[in-house]
C-alpha cells in the first residue's frame, strides 16, 4: 500500500517536477544576485532600453569612498566591510576612476582620485550582477568573432586591390611618389590612458607595461592600482584566449559597471547649500539607454542628496545640449552665482539646475511634448534675452560713465598743474620785482648821500655833516624794514585753494604767529591792501550804485591766547590751507559790540540764529555785509574754513557742518531765485566755532557824493 505523502508520477507529477526546475533556476539565479551593504542600494534592479530594443539591467549604489576606506584601514584590512560583496572598496574604487579617465582623459589621476574621495564626496555606481555582465560579455564575444572574418575577408580584397594598382603605375617617377608620402597629415601619437586596456570597448589585445607598487601615504586612496590593472588585464586575455563557455571567475567590476555619477554637497559663501555635481560618465556601449537621466535624476532626489538650492554642474562643450534637455540653465547671469566652484575645471560650461519651490524633481516631465509648454519656454528665452540686452546696456552706460569720469579728472589734474606753474611763475616775478625796488631804493640813497656829501665838503659844518649820517641810517633802516616785510610775504605767498564743489577758489593768507609790533611801513601797507580791497569789492557788486570810502581803520589788538588758540584749532581742521579774508555779517543789533571783538575777538554770543544755522556767518563782499553790520562799520576778520560743505536746503536748527567738513556754503540770506546772475554775491558762510575766527581790523567808510562838475 503506497503511502499517502509518497508522491506518482503522472500529469500532475509532470508538472510539479517542472516546477521544482524553475525554483532550481531561481535559485540560481538568486545566487548570482549582488550582495549589497543595506543602506547603500537606492533601488531594486533597474531596466533600460534603447530604441532598438536592446536592454541592460543594473542595480544603483551610492557609495562614500573616502568614509569606507579610511574605516577599512583603520580596523579591518580584509574586506568584510565592502559594499558590495565580492567586489573590494579599493577595486570598485580603481573601477570608478578608471571609467572616469577613458572619458575623461583631460583630468589627470590624482585629480579623479582628489574628487572622488573628497570629503563631502558621493558617488552613486550602476552596477550589473555577473549573470548579467557574464551573458553580456558572451554576446561581444561572438560580434567580435563575426566582425574578425568579415574583417578578413576586407583585407583580402584591399590586397589584391593594392597589387592591382601597383602594376598599374609602374611608369611613375619615385620623387613624385616620395613627395606624396610626405603630403599627408600625421596624426600626432597621444599616451594612451593606464586604464585603456580595462574599459576598452574594443577587443583588440594591447601589450601593457608593469610597474611597481609605489609606497604612498595613507590617504593616498590610489593605493593599489596597478595591482587592480594587472588583474583586470589578466582576466581580459583569459575571456579572449578560451573559446569555451567563460566562467564567473573571470567577469571582474571592471565588466560590470554601467555608469557612474559623483557629487559633492558644499556651501556657497557659508549660506547656500548646492550640489556639485563633479563627474557624469556612462560606458560608450551603454550610451542611448537612458542612464544619464536615471543618474541625473538620482542627484536632483532631495531624498538622496538631502535638501539643497541648486545643483550645479561644469559641463563639457559637447554636452551643454544634454543637460539642458533636463532643466539645467548655461545662463551667464545667474551662474556667476556659483563662480566659486569653477576654479579647478577649464574649457566648460558652468550651469545650474534649480528645483521647484516643492522641491520634487522635474526630469521626467521636461521633456514632454505640449503646445503650452513649447509657448512658455519661448516666452521665458525671450524674457531673458531683454534682460540680458537690459544688463548689457546698464554696463556700457557704467562703464562709458567711468572713462569720461577718468577722462575728466586727467583734465582737473592738468588745470591744477597749470594754476600749479602760474603760481610759482607770479611768485618769480614778485622777487624780481621786489629785488628791483631794493635797487632803486639802494640808488636813491646813493644819490643822497653823494648830494649830501657834497654840501658838507663846500660849507665845513660838522653839525650838518653828524644830521646827514643820521638821515643815512634812518633811510637804510627803512630799507631793511621792507626786504623784512618783502621775505615774510614770500614766505606766505599766495596759493590758489579750491573750495568744495570746485566754484570757490581763495588766496591763501598769511597767518601771523606772534603779535607784530606796531610799524608805521607795515601798517601803512596794510592799511592801503584793505582800502583798496574794500573799493575793488564793492565796485564789483553791480547792484551797488554809490561810491563809498574809507575814512578810518582800526586795526585789532588781540591777546597772544586768542591767537593761540585760533593757531592751534586750524591745525585740526580737515584743509588748513583753506584760510582766507571775509567780512562779518553782523552786529546790526549790537553795534557797540564791533568795537569789542577787534580787543578780545569772537566769542559764542556774536552767533547769529539765522536761517542756515546758529553759527558766525561771513561774506566776501563788502556790499553784502554791511546790510547786517551796523551803518558805516565792517569787520574784516582772517577765517580757517578747512573743508567746505556746500549746503542749499535752509536749516535753524543746524550746530555744525557735515562729518568731515568745518564751515558751509550757502546761497545765502538775500538770495532771490530771480537773482541768478548776481547769485554769488549773496553767498555767505557759515563758522560753528569762534576759534577759527581772527579779527584783522574795523573798517569805517562813509558815502561818496559825485562832483556834479
Amino acid at each position: 500500500m503506497a503511502d499517502k505523502n509518497s508522491k506518482v508520477p503522472n500529469e500532475n507529477g509532470i508538472s510539479s517536477i517542472s516546477e521544482l526546475a524553475k525554483d532550481l533556476l531561481h535559485l540560481d539565479e538568486a545566487s548570482s544576485l549582488p550582495s549589497i551593504r543595506p543602506g547603500s542600494q537606492l533601488a531594486d534592479k533597474l531596466e533600460f532600453k534603447d530604441r532598438s530594443g536592446n536592454t541592460v539591467s543594473g542595480y544603483p549604489v551610492i557609495v562614500d569612498f573616502r568614509r569606507i576606506l579610511q574605516l577599512q584601514n583603520k580596523t579591518n584590512p580584509c574586506h568584510d566591510n565592502d559594499v558590495i560583496q565580492g567586489i573590494s572598496n579599493s577595486d570598485l574604487l580603481h573601477a570608478v576612476v578608471g571609467l572616469y579617465d577613458i572619458a575623461l582623459s583631460e583630468m589627470t589621476l590624482d585629480v579623479l582620485y582628489a574628487t572622488v574621495c573628497e570629503r563631502w564626496a558621493r558617488t552613486i555606481v550602476l552596477v550589473q550582477d555577473v549573470k548579467d555582465a557574464l551573458n553580456d560579455v558572451e554576446e561581444r564575444k561572438k560580434k567580435r568573432l563575426l566582425n574578425k572574418r568579415s574583417e578578413d575577408e576586407t583585407l583580402l580584397d584591399e590586397e589584391t586591390a593594392a597589387k592591382d594598382k601597383e602594376l598599374n603605375n609602374e611608369g611613375i617617377e619615385d620623387s613624385s611618389e616620395t613627395e606624396n608620402e610626405k603630403d599627408i597629415f600625421e596624426e600626432e601619437e597621444s599616451q594612451p590612458s593606464r586604464f585603456e586596456a580595462v574599459f576598452s570597448d574594443t577587443d583588440d589585445d594591447e601589450d601593457e607595461e608593469e610597474e611597481d607598487e609605489d609606497s604612498e601615504d595613507e590617504d593616498d586612496f590610489s593605493h593599489g592600482i596597478n595591482s587592480f590593472i594587472k588583474s583586470a588585464s589578466k582576466r581580459r586575455k583569459i575571456r579572449n584566449k578560451k573559446e569555451e563557455q567563460i566562467n564567473k571567475n573571470d567577469i571582474g567590476v571592471e565588466n560590470r559597471i554601467i555608469g557612474c555619477l559623483t557629487f559633492e554637497k558644499k556651501y556657497v559663501r557659508h549660506r547656500e547649500r548646492v550640489i556639485h555635481l563633479t563627474i557624469l560618465t556612462v560606458r560608450p556601449r551603454y550610451r542611448k539607454y537612458g542612464i544619464g537621466k536615471f543618474l541625473l535624476s538620482q542627484v536632483v532626489d532631495p531624498a538622496v542628496t538631502g535638501q539643497y538650492e541648486a545643483v550645479v554642474v561644469h559641463a563639457d562643450n559637447g554636452a551643454v545640449d544634454f543637460f539642458q534637455k533636463f532643466g539645467f540653465s548655461d545662463d551667464l547671469v545667474l551662474n556667476s552665482r556659483w563662480s566659486e566652484l569653477a576654479e579647478q575645471f577649464t574649457n566648460c560650461t558652468l550651469m545650474c539646475y534649480l528645483p521647484g519651490f516643492t522641491g520634487h524633481s522635474l526630469l521626467s516631465t521636461v521633456s514632454l511634448p505640449g503646445i503650452e509648454a513649447f509657448e512658455m519656454e519661448q516666452e521665458l528665452k525671450k524674457w531673458k534675452d531683454k534682460t540680458l540686452e537690459s544688463y548689457q546696456a546698464q554696463m556700457s552706460c557704467i562703464m562709458r560713465m567711468k572713462h569720461e569720469i577718468l577722462l575728466l579728472q586727467k583734465k582737473v589734474n592738468s588745470q591744477d598743474e597749470i594754476i600749479r606753474t602760474l603760481a610759482l611763475d607770479n611768485e618769480r616775478i614778485k622777487q624780481e620785482k621786489s629785488s628791483l625796488e631794493k635797487e632803486l631804493r639802494t640808488f636813491r640813497i646813493w644819490k643822497v648821500q653823494q648830494a649830501v656829501n657834497r654840501q658838507i665838503v663846500s660849507s665845513g659844518d660838522i653839525e650838518d655833516d653828524i644830521t646827514t649820517e643820521d638821515l643815512i641810517k634812518e633811510l637804510q633802516h627803512q630799507v631793511d624794514k621792507m626786504d623784512i616785510h618783502k621775505n615774510r610775504l614770500l614766505e606766505n605767498g599766495a596759493n590758489t585753494t579750491t573750495g568744495d564743489g570746485g566754484s570757490v577758489a581763495f588766496p591763501y593768507m598769511r597767518v601771523r604767529s606772534q603779535q607784530e609790533p606796531y610799524d608805521h611801513m607795515i601798517d601803512a601797507a596794510f592799511f592801503y591792501d584793505t582800502t583798496q580791497q574794500f573799493k575793488e569789492a564793492m565796485h564789483s557788486d553791480p547792484s551797488i550804485k554809490i561810491q563809498f570810502e574809507v575814512t578810518s581803520i582800526n586795526k585789532s589788538i588781540l591777546s597772544s591766547d586768542v591767537k593761540d588758540s585760533y593757531q592751534r584749532h586750524n591745525q585740526t581742521l580737515h584743509d588748513p590751507s583753506m584760510v582766507t579774508q571775509l567780512y562779518y555779517c553782523g552786529g546790526l543789533i549790537r553795534p557797540q559790540r564791533l568795537q569789542d571783538i577787534i580787543l578780545t575777538g569772537f566769542t559764542q554770543d556774536d552767533f547769529t540764529h539765522g536761517e542756515f544755522g546758529k553759527g558766525i556767518y561771513f561774506s566776501k563782499y563788502p556790499s553784502k555785509a554791511a546790510q547786517f553790520s551796523a551803518l558805516g562799520k565792517l569787520i574784516l576778520a582772517e577765517v580757517g574754513l578747512g573743508a567746505v560743505q556746500t549746503v542749499t536746503k535752509p536749516d535753524r536748527s543746524r550746530l555744525e557742518p557735515g562729518d568731515g567738513c568745518d564751515s558751509i556754503i550757502v546761497p545765502g540770506r538775500l538770495y532771490k531765485p530771480c537773482d541768478n546772475g548776481e547769485a554769488m554775491f549773496s553767498q555767505e558762510y557759515v563758522v560753528f566755532s569762534s576759534n577759527q575766527i581772527l579779527p584783522l581790523c574795523l573798517i569805517n567808510y562813509e558815502t561818496v557824493k559825485k562832483d556834479d562838475s
